[in-house]
């Protein structure tokens, strides 16, 4: 799925390949990820290509151009905790990264020193987690 930048020299992506012989009714794939709670409910993780499952999800579909055409990376206005900002993308351009092929969340150096002083734990500043919810709801806002 990645961009030509990213594959190694020489080879085409499977995407680009499928694109160009026209296998698709439109030219995009999407991702439904679940939670290990989730699954015990029956409900499983997919990759759909050329359509969206419109049944997996509730509201409307907003698209945002691809900043970063090598790793589907798109602007990223700003990242709340718990609803509060801590100012990560203020007078700098933030971007978030969209890749299944990532198990952890990674983030720049300066946005873990804006986390520290606020006491929210960071990779360097590690804190024990009792539950998947004892530090709160993340929001990442992209598109306004």
């Amino acid at each position: 799925m990645a961009y030509p930048s990213l594959a190694r020299k020489g080879v085409k992506p499977i995407f680009d390949t499928v694109m160009e012989q026209n296998l698709l009714q439109n030219n995009m794939f999407a991702f439904y990820l679940t939670t290990k709670s989730q699954e015990a409910l029956g409900f499983n993780s997919d990759l759909t290509l050329g359509y969206y499952d419109k049944e997996k999800y509730t509201g409307d579909v907003h698209w945002n151009d691809v900043k970063f055409k090598y790793m589907f990376g798109v602007k990223m206005d700003d990242l709340l905790i718990n609803g509060k900002s801590y100012g990560v993308c203020k007078d700098r351009e933030c971007l978030i990264t969209f890749d299944s092929g990532t198990t952890e969340m990674s983030i720049p150096k300066f946005a873990e020193k804006i986390f520290a002083k606020q006491g929210v734990p960071t990779s360097d500043m590690i804190s024990p987690c009792t539950d998947a919810k004892s530090f709160g709801d993340l929001t990442f806002v992209i598109g306004g």
